[in-house]
């Protein structure tokens, strides 16, 4: 039997994921959830609790090593921030092999730019959206945002990914990617240009909040990107959690009412969104 490309990065994934530490796929508030199309692929849209008018927007963008994953795999954020006042849009891709981290990046910007377009319609504020991505997602969401593929982000959020900088991330583990991002980023000649660290001096970013967990590496890369977008004279909050969070776990207790990490990005949305109202 052939076994496709596909089945082998998803194999490699599975693998680098310590036993039950799979992907989460939990969807919540779905009787409230409304699909819009946005190009050539979807997003969910949960309004804020009692459709509070021109309430701020927080679009999440999930992850899955920009192969696998779906716009579902939200876990309690949905639910969480809409009952403390929030629009919360999770956003599809098209996923690797059939597209690459560039296109991936210029989608996550198309559907930002169209939650933007379309905001007043959905009773939500333009002025106050802010983007939050986990692990691919993350880069994604800050390739997109730092590039200015994503117009009118006004808060950023980046959750635990390595790739901010992949020759470094290369150099770090001995001349090559690591299999976990060997496959979605095998052009070699492309990884200045798909690393989102590339972009921290192009323009005025908005503030920015740089979480990690304690998974291998992720710390040291994590604050290096943290280090250059604040030299480039960015405003930048950094959530260290490396001792009470996974590489899972910092993206699905989000949403915890008791979660520390859930606090900060609170805390954070808090400050910089109300700053644009």
């Amino acid at each position: 039997m052939k076994i496709t490309r596909r089945e082998i990065l998803k194999s490699t994934v599975v693998g680098t994921l310590s036993a039950g530490m799979a992907l989460p796929s939990l969807t919540a508030n779905a009787a409230s959830r409304q699909v819009f199309k946005y190009g050539s692929n979807s997003l969910d849209w949960y309004p804020a609790s009692g459709n509070t008018p021109n309430a701020p927007i927080l679009i999440f963008v999930h992850g899955g090593a920009w192969a696998l994953g779906n716009r579902g795999q939200v876990g309690a954020k949905a639910g969480y921030f809409t009952r403390k006042g929030y629009n919360f849009a999770s956003v599809s891709y098209t996923l690797f092999p059939k597209a690459n981290a560039q296109t991936q990046a210029l989608q996550v910007g198309e559907a930002v730019n169209w939650i933007h377009a379309n905001a007043p319609r959905l009773g939500a504020d333009p002025n106050r959206i802010a983007l939050m991505g986990h692990s691919a997602g993350c880069h994604l969401s800050s390739l997109a945002t730092l590039t200015g593929a994503a117009n009118n982000v006004k808060a950023l959020i980046c959750n635990d990914t390595r790739a901010y900088d992949l020759p470094f991330l290369a150099r770090e583990s001995g001349g090559s990617l690591p299999a976990l991002y060997a496959p979605a980023f095998r052009r070699k000649k492309m990884w200045s240009a798909w690393s989102p660290i590339t972009y921290s001096g192009l323009k005025q970013q908005p503030p920015t909040l740089v979480a990690w967990s304690g998974g291998y590496g992720r710390d040291k890369v994590s604050k290096r990107f943290a280090d250059a977008l604040e030299f480039e004279g960015n405003e930048v909050h950094r959530y260290d959690g490396k001792r009470r969070y996974n590489h899972i776990s910092i993206n699905s207790r989000i949403g915890s009412e008791r979660g520390k990490l859930t606090a900060a990005v609170e805390s954070f949305l808090a400050d910089t969104l109300n700053r644009s109202s």
